[in-house]
């Protein structure tokens, strides 16, 4: 499967597009490499995750519009301190392995809002090298709402992040974590376009 025929939003679509024109024929863009410019309207949506260790991946920087569903601004907070307790081993694996491979994600996220309503989420995350290369690698990540959808009830917390279903991992060129750590939901997407010229 591609990942651009399974991708909802024109928002995590232009992402991809982007992302594929900052590596060029490299496997993984390095952070000098990112044009913001060229997702510049994406800004408030953008979260830029930074995976130290098992432990540890804090937001180096989240979009407006991520603050404002929160309720908080997630910049310098841990995202495995956020996890719903019952499914942190897995989201810890998830990062972890996608990092590690490297390759990116793909999901359908119910984030709860202040006003306690929840709505289905869109969410995409590639992987961004740091210029440096002892640094830890990076996940740029947009979450664009579906918005003519609802969900019913809470799916967790406000600032907490819910369990995820359909979990997708998405292959870049180097493939994706072992099917039989049990990982992911769906098979996995590739992202193999064109590149524009």
């Amino acid at each position: 499967m591609q990942l651009l025929d399974d991708i909802k939003t024109r928002e995590c679509r232009a992402f991809a597009l982007a992302w594929q024109d900052w590596r060029g024929a490299e496997l993984v863009p390095r952070r000098a490499q990112v044009q913001i410019d060229q997702i510049k309207k994406l800004l408030p949506m953008l979260v830029v995750l930074e995976i130290v260790s098992p432990e540890l991946a804090w937001f180096r920087l989240a979009g407006t519009a991520i603050t404002e569903i929160m309720g908080a601004d997630l910049t310098g907070k841990n995202y495995f301190d956020m996890v719903a307790p019952e499914t942190r081993d897995l989201g810890v694996a998830r990062t972890c392995q996608a990092a590690a491979q490297p390759c990116g994600s793909h999901f359908i996220h119910p984030i709860v809002h202040q006003s306690g309503r929840t709505v289905p989420t869109e969410v995409l995350s590639l992987p961004v090298l740091p210029n440096d290369p002892a640094a830890p690698p990076q996940f740029f990540t947009i979450s664009v709402q579906l918005e003519d959808s609802r969900l019913e009830g809470s799916a967790s917390e406000q600032n907490q992040f819910p369990v995820i279903e359909g979990y997708q991992f998405v292959d870049i060129g180097a493939g994706v974590p072992d099917p039989g750590l049990n990982l992911a939901d769906r098979p996995p997407a590739t992202l193999n376009i064109e590149r524009r010229n």
